[in-house]
């Protein structure tokens, strides 16, 4: 019969590593040969495992305590619920990361996953570009404020886009673009921009969304391109629309405001006098806003 694990069975916890204060030594990669001492690569050597009346050296207790020390440091550190940042040396000594690696980035605020097995892409994730590394963001806190912008195109940080929010602040004196990476995620980007040009996010070669100064919009990247989350709405299709207080509109995109209804209300249900209109000659009947019955007495 197997064993079971709940979360009642947690593992105890150590606050300081085994021989924290011990006499040890640091396990190298590899051994001196005959030296009897411990390494990485053949752990105890050959030598150790002889009798010492045959020549053989007796394993040595401050390699005990250093690959002890080593291996309870790493268990306290992940019992910290800590992790290591990206690191292209460990990286390639290993053949790249596994997929589903979370890698800590390095303001602390979130991680990246790993997405494919064996990834020999040595790149830092946090380049300064839209470089793609097979590593995307997940968990990440806090939100991204980009300021100054003015007319030149800007190239989101991949720190900055892994935020889920994107605030830009300047004078756009220009149309301008901000380029994102080309990842399946989604943002909120608040435009709080002045000035006469228009703001679009998107990726390097793919498409975009305009966002208003003043408003804000929720963009789906697919992997290629940046599309909106909810589209303008149509009389056949549901998605997002303007308001208008107009009573006299043809439009089939603006929707009416409460005032605008109440006003219509109040027309139609008072039947009240709106206008009084005389001709002595010949001319043409303008009907006053809001008319819809009239009147005529010769």
């Amino acid at each position: 019969m197997g064993v079971y694990m709940k979360s009642s069975h947690t593992p105890t916890k150590h606050a300081i590593p085994f021989g924290q204060n011990g006499n040890k030594r640091d396990i190298p990669l590899e051994s001196k040969t005959g030296s009897g001492e411990a390494s990485l690569s053949l752990g105890f050597p050959p030598e150790t495992m002889v009798p010492k009346v045959s020549g053989g050296i007796p394993p040595s207790g401050k390699d005990f305590n250093g690959i002890l020390n080593e291996l309870s440091a790493m268990g306290r550190w992940a019992n910290a619920g800590a992790g290591y940042p990206f690191d292209a040396a460990f990286a390639n000594a290993i053949g790249g990361y596994p997929a589903g690696a979370k890698i800590p980035n390095v303001e602390n605020s979130g991680f990246w996953l790993n997405t494919v097995d064996n990834n020999n892409n040595l790149d830092n994730p946090e380049v300064a570009d839209d470089r793609l590394t097979g590593r995307v963001p997940a968990e990440n806190y806090g939100i991204a404020t980009l300021s100054g912008l003015v007319k030149a195109d800007v190239t989101l940080t991949t720190l900055q886009s892994a935020k889920v929010r994107i605030v830009l602040t300047g004078e756009l004196k220009a149309n301008m673009a901000v380029i994102f990476p080309a990842w399946q995620t989604s943002w909120t980007v608040v435009n709080q921009c002045t000035g006469s040009g228009s703001l679009i996010c998107r990726t390097k070669a793919g498409a975009g969304v305009v966002v208003p100064k003043g408003e804000s919009r929720e963009i789906i990247g697919d992997g290629s391109g940046l599309v909106p989350r909810i589209v303008n709405a149509s009389t056949t299709v549901a998605g997002i629309t303007q308001l208008s207080s107009a009573i006299d509109s043809d439009s089939e995109t603006l929707a009416a405001t409460p005032k605008a209804v109440k006003a219509l209300a109040d027309t139609l249900s008072s039947g009240r006098l709106l206008n009084i209109q005389s001709f002595t000659k010949s001319g043409i009947y303008t009907p006053t806003l809001g008319t819809r019955k009239i009147r005529v007495k010769c």
